[in-house]
């Protein structure tokens, strides 16, 4: 499945010029590998083997923005805002590190969908509605800019969806409409107070600590 993202991503970015779109595309599809997680046996060793496709990526990423840095290539236009090699060790390559941490520690669990939710759906899908639809815009110190628009339609109600659809397909048990919205706003708030190019770090770090010292958010 994160194959064919990254197909329709490069589609994006090479023939229809939607390079801001392609990334966030990619970045949505990746959140979907959790999808494939029933398939794994919980009971064997191999269940671990999810996180093969974060970890090579993660290796891909590092090389070509760090060492390789060519502003041509594929994964660069496809990821990047501005083509800028470097750009692939800020948000791309934080995600599939929190990929592989959610893969190991979290496996089949609420949290792990719910942090999955948050930050693949919600965050992902938060800046192309804003880039479009965004008409009240705002910026905390030190943060990048945001539009309410985003924050509500796309942190807030994504994340609403991203749990629902996880839960639903990894056979989890359901989580209160009041703990699934109060999940939704501490990942609207996290989202709107990270700085630049941190989102994928601080989004799941606030939430984490949320979801630890306040377990009725999951019940």
């Amino acid at each position: 499945m994160s194959k064919v993202f990254w197909e329709w991503g490069v589609f994006l970015r090479e023939h229809l010029g939607c390079a801001y779109e392609s990334r966030k595309f990619v970045h949505m599809g990746a959140a979907c590998w959790i999808l494939f997680w029933p398939l794994f046996d919980v009971v064997h060793w191999s269940w671990r083997l999810n996180i093969l496709v974060p970890a090579v990526m993660s290796i891909k990423l590092f090389y070509k923005g760090a060492i390789l840095k060519d502003p041509d290539d594929i994964d660069v236009r496809t990821m990047s805002r501005s083509s800028a090699p470097s750009e692939l060790l800020y948000g791309p390559l934080q995600f599939t590190i929190f990929m592989m941490y959610v893969g190991t520690q979290l496996f089949m669990t609420l949290e792990g969908a719910i942090l999955v939710a948050a930050l693949g759906i919600g965050d992902g899908v938060a800046p192309i509605i804003g880039k479009y639809y965004g008409n009240i815009s705002y910026r905390l110190p030190l943060c990048g800019r945001k539009s309410i628009e985003g924050s509500f339609f796309g942190v807030f109600l994504g994340t609403i969806g991203g749990i629902l659809l996880f839960t639903y397909a990894l056979g989890l048990r359901t989580v209160s409409y009041q703990g699934i919205a109060a999940c939704a706003a501490i990942a609207t708030l996290a989202e709107a107070s990270a700085l630049e190019y941190c989102d994928n770090i601080w989004v799941p770090v606030v939430l984490h600590f949320s979801l630890t010292h306040y377990p009725w958010l999951m019940q």
